[in-house]
């Protein structure tokens, strides 16, 4: 049978806390950055509005991308905690 490594447990469980730091400081810098730009000035030199066009579909993308990115934390989170306690389990 295979043995499970006990530091691989805890590389999950740390790969989680990392993700979940870096959602948490990537979600205000994206939302200021974009929230930030004046697209009719962008748009001025361009025939329609191609600039706030990009911007809101960015923005659907940047979105769904925050709402499934909790399931990864929580995936993956999980992964670690019950190999760990099977790892426990298994003593």
């Amino acid at each position: 049978m295979r043995k499970l490594n006990e530091e691989a447990n805890v590389d999950m469980i740390l790969t989680a806390v990392i993700a979940g730091i870096m959602f948490a400081i990537a979600i205000p810098i994206i939302f200021s950055v974009l929230g930030g730009i004046d697209y009719t000035t962008v748009d001025a030199g361009f025939s329609g509005t191609p600039a706030l066009n990009a911007s809101n579909s960015l923005l659907t993308n940047v979105n769904t991308f925050f709402t499934i990115g909790p399931i990864y934390l929580v995936v993956v989170a999980a992964v670690g905690i019950i190999a760990a306690v099977l790892l426990l389990r298994g003593r």
